[in-house]
């Protein structure tokens, strides 16, 4: 007699044995199976194949592999063999000459797969008319970030303006462009005439204003004003390193004492790069460096879709938006505030936060109001451990459970058969 516990263990092996092998079978994906005109190619990302000669008498072709126009490997195979040359990371590509016909210009049919690849990382693939010469290959954008004032000695409660530009000197246009502008200890953000908020993109050449803004100077010092900072990708979806502006150096004398409420909004999460459905636990630091209180604080958490908020610490949902709000914020007082998001969907996304302020200076008569923005790194949502189950065909799940069926079928019938 078979016992219920071994039998399920057996069932299970079998399921597992089964999905191994279907995961296994994506491994390698045929990109191509077609002809290519002699002097045409193949473009996968900046590899290209070009089919240089066909000898159809010989049933053979000659092949070259270019990789952002540069040769790196060449090959002549006959009808029926395949060639493999590596690929970027650790993938490989195999051609493989399917036949050789004869024309005006010899014509090759070739199979191409890719091999130990991510399918989602391949953004250009097909026939290249001219081959490699004629191919558009993934650049490199390199964006000059330059931070200028309008004056370098001032007196405490003087302004000054601050103007932020960005030129791409690179040779690929430059997207998915977020750029940050901190907080300037010891001024005051005056007043902001342009200011560059989500993604952006910014071509090759242009020199792009990225933000012009006052900034009111509150204690006497000299200091370098902190460096605006970009991330950015490439046409291809390739991410780059972050840059930074220079950081110009201002002095500022004497003058009339002013205090002023110095709100520091710091947003951090317990990781950046999540599975579908996983949680992400953020906290949110407000912190008064300044020499006098605030009153109503403001966070304006901005979660965007693909991401779900799912409740926080003191942190009110108020016409859909989580919201941080504090009546009054004494001086060096500090908070935190913790909140969990959900990933729903998979892609690259970041948080932002709509902060503000008002403060008594001790000069003029009216509230100072403060305002700013800040966003978070790139969150990468990535597939869950187990979204490929959902994508197989059923006949993945069909043939194990037929097995599983006709083994259980004989069991019980030797079962019978030995009771008996």
């Amino acid at each position: 007699m078979v016992r219920p516990t071994r039998f399920f263990v057996i069932s299970l092996c079998v399921v597992i044995f089964c999905l191994s092998l279907a995961g296994n079978a994506s491994a390698a994906v045929e990109l191509y199976n077609g002809t290519i005109t002699t002097g045409d190619g193949y473009q996968i990302n900046n590899f290209v194949i070009d089919a240089t000669d066909a000898f159809p008498s010989a049933e053979s072709a000659s092949f070259y592999v270019y990789n952002n126009g540069n040769e790196v490997d060449d090959f002549l195979i006959n009808e029926g063999d395949s060639y493999e040359f590596d690929f970027e990371d650790d993938g490989t590509i195999e051609v493989t000459l399917i036949s050789v016909s004869s024309g005006t210009l010899p014509v090759v049919r070739v199979s191409i797969v890719l091999s130990n690849y991510l399918l989602s990382d391949v953004y250009e693939s097909g026939v290249i008319d001219g081959g490699h010469k004629y191919a558009v290959f993934s650049g490199t954008p390199e964006l000059k970030i330059t931070k200028t004032v309008d004056k370098s000695d001032i007196s405490v409660g003087d302004l000054i303006r601050v103007t932020v530009t960005a030129e791409n000197i690179g040779d690929d246009k430059a997207t998915e462009v977020i750029f940050q502008e901190p907080q300037q200890a010891k001024f005051l953000l005056y007043e902001s005439f342009v200011s560059q908020t989500g993604q952006t993109s910014v071509d090759v050449g242009e020199l792009k204003t990225v933000s012009v803004y006052q900034l009111k100077a509150t204690e006497a010092g000299t200091y370098s004003l902190s460096p605006t900072t970009a991330s950015f990708s490439n046409t291809a979806g390739l991410d780059f390193p972050q840059v930074s502006s220079n950081s110009p150096v201002v002095i500022v004398e004497a003058g009339e004492d002013l205090v002023n409420a110095n709100i520091e909004f710091t947003t951090t999460l317990d990781k950046y790069t999540v599975s579908r459905n996983d949680d992400i636990r953020g906290t949110i630091k407000i912190k008064n460096t300044g020499d006098t209180s605030a009153t109503g604080v403001t966070v304006n958490i901005q979660v965007p879709e693909g991401l779900e908020f799912n409740g926080g610490s003191g942190i009110e949902t108020i016409s859909g938006v989580p919201t941080i709000y504090l009546e009054s914020f004494g001086v060096q007082q500090e908070k935190e505030f913790s909140f969990t998001l959900k990933a729903a969907e998979v892609g690259t996304y970041t948080i932002s936060t709509e902060n503000s302020y008002l403060f008594n200076n001790g000069v003029d008569a009216q509230l100072q109001q403060v305002s700013s923005d800040s966003v978070t790194s790139k969150i990468l949502v990535a597939k869950g451990k187990y979204d490929y189950l959902f994508e197989q065909p059923i006949y993945v799940y069909l043939i194990p459970l037929v097995i599983i069926g006709a083994v259980a079928g004989w069991i019980f019938h030797r079962h019978k058969q030995y009771k008996f």
